[in-house]
């Protein structure tokens, strides 16, 4: 999910606490609950400081990697009670395990919910690297900030804010079942349109109705919008030449390499630029209209020497224009993706 809706999460877990009869009955317990569950609802995605010390390729990587792993859940726990700590040492040792239960809540929801999404995590590591993505919720969903919302309404109204949001959950939850189940009546619904061959991915949107899809083959990309029942061709991609060398080269660069290591279903395009050629890899899960701004741009000379290269979320082409160190003009050949 976004950082937005980790942090709205983090204040409505504060609010369910107060079920726990420790935190209601607590007022500095309460404060320390408040600061742990909004950190920890957020701490999986401090690996951000990657991208502050390596760059954004090796961000782009690795981010939802180690942070959002089985160890990390206790490592995020451990480390953010031990820091309360040192600002609310009046806490007694069962009040600190009633505040790492809740820290320890906060973080693994946070690891759930970016599961659900398109992009997924690597949350079963140690034991796999495979990334787990279901697929089922956008990274920003309006119905769950909403209910959020409404419960902030209610606690001020109110001021029962444990039996409030412990509707609110029990409502998300539901919803979230309603979600993946929607999502493979989603998937039925398409695989029998297509006729089942190649691998195909459901991705959701904002709207309740309305389904990314991506289907890939051995000859082609194609990507469909699902809108209730009406299944709409956006574009179809023919796969480049996997013996092209100039694509063999630019995958040797390490920002591509960063890239394509969490991707799914990459187009790639190859443009004559004063320099050489510019190579741009698509992941097609990610669309906004007719763009695909989740992408790694390698540009290298006609013998093979790459120039510059730069991957992450560019919604137009002047973003990563400016990224890209060249050695001539390449203004001229820009492509709307």
């Amino acid at each position: 999910m976004d950082t937005s809706t980790h942090i709205t999460m983090g204040f409505g877990l504060a609010g369910l606490a107060f079920i726990d009869p420790a935190v209601a009955s607590g007022s500095e317990l309460a404060s320390a609950v408040l600061i742990g569950t909004v950190l920890g609802s957020n701490a999986p995605d401090f690996d951000y400081g990657i991208k502050i010390v390596k760059g954004n390729g090796m961000y782009t990587e690795h981010h939802r990697g180690l942070s959002h792993s089985i160890p990390s859940w206790f490592m995020w726990t451990g480390l953010l009670t031990a820091i309360i700590y040192l600002f609310h040492s009046n806490l007694s040792i069962p009040e600190l395990i009633h505040l790492s239960g809740w820290i320890f809540l906060a973080v693994l929801l946070h690891v759930i919910f970016d599961i659900c999404n398109a992009y997924g995590t690597q949350a079963a590591r140690p034991f796999t690297k495979k990334w787990l993505s279901l697929n089922f919720i956008s990274l920003f969903d309006p119905f769950i900030i909403f209910l959020h919302l409404l419960g902030f309404a209610l606690w001020g109204l109110l001021d029962s804010p444990g039996i409030i949001f412990l509707l609110i959950y029990s409502t998300i939850g539901l919803y979230l079942l309603e979600r993946f189940f929607s999502s493979r009546r989603a998937m039925t619904m398409v695989k029998k349109k297509l006729g089942g061959n190649g691998s195909i991915t459901v991705i959701p949107t904002i709207l309740w109705s309305v389904w990314h899809i991506v289907s890939e083959t051995d000859s082609c990309l194609r990507s469909f919008e699902l809108r209730s029942k009406d299944l709409k061709l956006i574009h179809t991609f023919e796969k480049s030449d996997p013996e092209s060398s100039i694509i063999a080269n630019a995958k040797k660069d390490q920002n591509v390499g960063h890239f394509l290591n969490n991707s799914k279903h990459v187009q790639t395009v190859v443009l004559p630029i004063p320099s050489g050629y510019e190579i741009r890899f698509f992941d097609l899960r990610f669309r906004t209209k007719n763009h695909y701004p989740y992408m790694a741009v390698c540009q290298m000379t006609k013998d093979g020497m790459i120039l510059s290269s730069c991957t992450g979320w560019f919604h137009q082409a002047d973003k990563f224009k400016s990224k890209l160190i060249s050695h001539e003009n390449s203004g001229k050949n820009q492509l709307e993706a």
